[in-house]
């Protein structure tokens, strides 16, 4: 019988072909590109140094990207500043691959470099070089010229003192010269200048005889976690896409870091292997469109050092459609939706993004929540407030997805105003806007409510303005060396003051849910800058009642 890998398809058209390399480093001009962390430069200029010693007669250049998760042509005043700066530079040595999206940026715009016509070699630190591999095949140039090095990520370091600086920068840059030179002289091999075109074989359907050890070979495969799945059959996966009347073959969006193609019958089989029904297919397809937004940098969490948690947030009535579960335990994933919507999502994660454990997930211990929370929006009279989308400017009376990109569980109580904001700022303080998404019972909304904290953006105003902590635990070397200051933002001047625990409202969102047993909330902060929140309408297809009534009783499957 015929069954569909859930693996996506990518564009291996028109790979780039290094650029040709130098003849020597003498007399040229070397460009020296450094990413948005202070030691970047740092590094580059000791580097430049070192090879002044052996090339007297080489000139040096340099030019930094001061900002995170982001590729240069993405930026049109970089990318002009960037071409201007490239057209009398012979050869670029950019640094430093540090840590896992940082890595993956930087081999992005390393490649960017390349295609601009330049010749360039990457440093990464040395356990970062399969991602920093990766990221430069995902921009259809697999075989960028990398040198690795045993620096550590100096992100941390109060400062990047003398003692920094010479016993540990110099002797570790001293370390790669040779390296560094040959990948920018060595001539190209056959190899490099005939780049490989992508197989896709990999995504095509195929035949099994039987669906004994369906579940084993998917998981071999890497294409699933560790559960069982639902054998995503010819038939199942057409009955799936009865969810959408969009073409199956319809490009959603292309899913970095693999730069996946996220087709409606990708999603489908994705949407089948977690359990799905026909009815989620509306959700799924909106998760997938917000993750692409601007204000969510994928692989900046996905492919992070940074544990990570998704969490998917239906508002409207499509959650009542589809049976979300918006009360006693509503992100315990007891019920039917809530636990394949958020399953399915991991896949195409895994699947269509292309992210793996200790690849591309570069996580050291991982996350309890990886797996994804999917939780509705309360919209019973026990919300005191609009529908979560009306803060992103949709009606009413429309659905939508929101996501967010958490790191960290906090659980509190409040039996009025004061106590609710005393819980609400309860959250590790970081060196960026670190955000939250705050998942509160219908109680604690209505005590916020009472004492004129009659909206979503009332209430989260008062937390960014009032949740303050010591200056002091500001690491002021990270925001700034490292170009993390949101815009906008006053930054303390001395460490005897007070600061935010929130920069700003733009990486905070509320959603209502939970029983009325009593006033809680919980804490999901971490999202930060490239976090989200990002909402996306959801589109129903026209047989959506029929579909429903059809699965209505599948949709009501609960634990109790």
């Amino acid at each position: 019988m015929k069954l569909y890998s859930p693996w996506a398809e990518v564009d291996g058209s028109n790979p780039i072909v290094l650029s040709p390399r130098l003849d020597t480093f003498d007399g040229k001009t070397i460009g020296l590109y450094a990413h948005f962390k202070g030691h970047s430069p740092v590094m580059l200029q000791i580097l430049s140094e070192l090879l002044s010693e052996r090339y007297p007669n080489t000139k040096f250049k340099m030019i930094q990207l001061k900002r995170d998760t982001m590729e240069a042509f993405n930026i049109p005043e970089f990318d002009a500043e960037l071409k201007e700066w490239l057209a009398d530079v012979d050869g670029v040595i950019t640094a430093y691959g540090d840590a896992g999206s940082c890595c993956m940026f930087h081999a992005y715009n390393t490649v960017y470099i390349e295609k601009l016509g330049k010749p360039a070699v990457m440093l990464c630190k040395h356990d970062l070089l399969k991602g920093g591999q990766k990221a430069a095949s995902s921009r259809l140039c697999p075989y960028l010229r990398f040198v690795t090095s045993d620096i550590p990520d100096l992100t941390w370091v109060p400062e990047l003192n003398e003692g920094v600086r010479e016993g540990v920068i110099r002797p570790g840059m001293a370390k790669i010269l040779d390296q560094v030179v040959d990948a920018l002289t060595r001539p190209l091999t056959e190899e490099e200048k005939t780049p490989f075109v992508k197989d896709n074989s990999y995504a095509q359907p195929f035949e099994v005889e039987s669906l004994a050890g369906v579940n084993e070979l998917y998981y071999r495969r890497g294409w699933t976690t560790g559960l069982p799945i639902v054998p995503p059959t010819e038939e199942a996966v057409k009955e799936m896409l009865r969810g959408t009347d969009l073409p199956a073959d319809y490009v959603v969006a292309k899913l970095p870091p693999m730069m996946g193609q996220a087709t409606v019958e990708k999603i489908a089989v994705n949407a089948v292997m977690a359990g799905c029904l026909p009815t989620h297919m509306p959700v799924l397809i909106a998760a997938v469109r917000a993750i692409v937004q601007p204000i969510i940098h994928l692989e900046g969490w996905t492919c992070s050092v940074a544990s990570w948690c998704p969490i998917i947030a239906v508002s409207g009535k499509v959650a009542q459609d589809i049976g979300l579960n918006n009360r006693a335990g509503a992100i315990s994933q007891y019920d039917k939706a809530s636990a394949c919507i958020a399953r399915a999502y991991a896949y195409i994660i895994m699947n269509i993004s292309g992210v793996r454990p200790g690849e591309e997930d570069l996580c050291e211990v991982g996350h309890e929540a990886r797996m994804g929370i999917c939780v509705a929006d309360s919209i019973s009279e026990d919300n005191p407030w609009k529908p979560l989308h009306v803060d992103f400017g949709l009606a009413e009376e429309d659905s939508a997805v929101t996501m967010f990109w958490s790191q960290e569980r906090y659980e509190g109580h409040g039996f009025n105003a004061a106590s609710c904001f005393k819980s609400m700022s309860r959250a590790a303080y970081g060196g960026w806007d670190r955000g939250c998404c705050y998942v509160m019972s219908p109680g604690f909304a209505r005590h916020l409510n009472r004492e004129g904290y009659t909206s979503r953006k009332k209430v989260l105003n008062y937390v960014q303005q009032y949740a303050r902590h010591s200056a002091a635990n500001v690491n002021f070397r990270w925001m700034y060396d490292n170009n993390h200051i949101p815009e906008g933002v006053m930054i303390p001047t001395s460490k005897e003051e007070s600061a935010p625990l929130f920069w700003t409202t733009d990486h905070m969102m509320i959603v209502v849910a939970g029983s009325n047993y009593d006033s809680t909330c919980v804490n999901f902060a971490g999202g930060g800058e490239h976090g989200g929140p990002a909402c996306e309408k959801i589109e129903l297809p026209k047989n959506w009642e029929e579909l429903v009534k059809e699965y209505a009783i599948e949709a009501e499957y609960h634990a109790y």
